[in-house]
């Protein structure tokens, strides 16, 4: 694989590299039985490379004069949907939280090194490219410095989605801490993401699957937890073997047949480095997993203490309304006996006058008294049977 002309026009034509470095993008049977006549390939690295396997090791193949590197990567496509994606607070993709993976196989030979890919890892190519057009005479650029090159270049790759985490695990942490529920605002931060790219043609069918839906902010939250926790496992998972696949490289590097090498110590305290990256990766990821393991319980202890409070709260009302509405028939059979419009025997006889009352107010006022009277004792029993409830409860929470 060679530059890029603008790299090209930096390099001096009487300065090339020490090691040689093919890319191989997508090789088909011919392609792969051709090369492994060439280069004189192990039959077994042929097909874990045909049949894309996605086991992450080391082999060696002394007598073949090369060793066979296995690695997987973050597909940069599904990494730039995620990244845009975490700006959008539901979360309702389906395949929000999911990382997509390269799988990268590297050939090392003491010459050379031939790198071999299904997906585009041009990003990590290209940076190991620039790498060597810069540092051309100054460092001994051997294959098993491009290896690390390209290694390195795919363990930082896992960095900008590690800081997307934090600020999603800080944002989803105060959320549940200080705002103690779902009244609080859904995202307490905005992430400068870009709507649109120069080089991305958006039809109709993804304008519309990129408009969040109504959800409340209860389940935009559980959404985001999800997401997010879902984000790590696959993190998690992705970074699982690489630190011992990385060991066994630094190891083969600090002694090789029995042997140091000056060149090689170099490059195996640069695995070191990539190393520990993997190693902060990993911290860092259970961390935010222990984070988000303790605030999703919370959380949803939050949300049944306020259903609980709610649904205590509607008892309360319809008890209420419940109380009022047994009132009025207790008062009814009383006051529709005495509105009866008829004449009896004790009214008084009608007068000449129109204007002079043909009877006496007293009985309306008796009819009041009672009423009222019987409303109290109807109060006194319902405050009965209130206290006889309370004292059941506590005694049952006793028992």
């Amino acid at each position: 694989m060679l530059p890029s002309p603008a790299v090209q026009s930096f390099i001096p034509q009487s300065i090339k590299p020490k090691a040689w470095y093919l890319d191989v993008a997508s090789p088909t049977w011919e392609d792969m039985r051709t090369l492994g006549k060439i280069l004189h390939l192990h039959p077994l690295t042929l097909e874990d490379i045909l049949q894309r396997d996605p086991r992450e090791k080391l082999e060696l193949f002394p007598k073949l004069g090369y060793y066979f590197i296995s690695f997987r990567a973050i597909d940069s496509a599904s990494r730039n949907r995620t990244e845009d994606r975490m700006e959008v607070l539901d979360g309702s993709a389906p395949d929000a939280g999911i990382i997509g993976e390269a799988n990268v196989y590297l050939i090392v030979f003491k010459e050379g090194i031939c790198s071999f890919h299904f997906t585009d890892i041009s990003e990590h190519t290209d940076r190991v490219i620039n790498r060597i057009a810069l540092l051309q005479g100054v460092i001994n650029m051997s294959s098993d410095w491009i290896a690390h090159g390209i290694l390195d270049s795919i363990v930082d790759s896992f960095f900008p989605l590690l800081e997307e985490i934090e600020q999603e695990v800080a944002a989803i942490e105060d959320l549940v801490l200080t705002a103690g529920g779902g009244g609080a605002p859904v995202s307490p931060r905005q992430y400068d993401v870009p709507l649109m790219r120069t080089s991305r043609k958006l039809d109709e069918k993804q304008l519309w699957a990129n408009v969040p839906s109504h959800l409340s902010p209860t389940q935009m939250t559980l959404r985001r937890m999800a997401r997010t926790r879902r984000l790590i496992t696959s993190l998690t998972r992705l970074l699982a073997t690489k630190s011992e696949v990385v060991a066994q490289i630094r190891k083969r590097l600090l002694t090789v047949n029995g042997t140091r090498r000056d060149d090689n110590l170099d490059v195996a305290i640069y695995m070191g480095d990539v190393q520990d990256h993997i190693l902060t990766l990993q911290h860092s990821l259970v961390d935010y997993e222990r984070i988000l393991s303790q605030s999703h319980p919370t959380y949803l202890s939050q949300l049944r203490t306020g259903v609980a409070l709610t649904k205590r709260s509607t008892d309360k009302s319809i008890l209420y309304l419940t109380v009022v509405n047994l009132a009025v028939p207790c008062v009814q059979p009383l006051i529709g006996l005495m509105s009866t419009n008829i004449h009896i025997p004790t009214n008084l006889p009608i007068p000449k006058n129109p204007d002079t009352p043909t009877g006496s107010f007293h009985v309306f006022g008796i009819v009041i008294s009672l009423a009222i009277g019987i409303l109290c004792v109807y109060i006194s029993v319902v405050r009965w049977w209130w206290r006889q409830a309370k004292t059941k409860i506590r005694q049952h929470k006793i028992l």
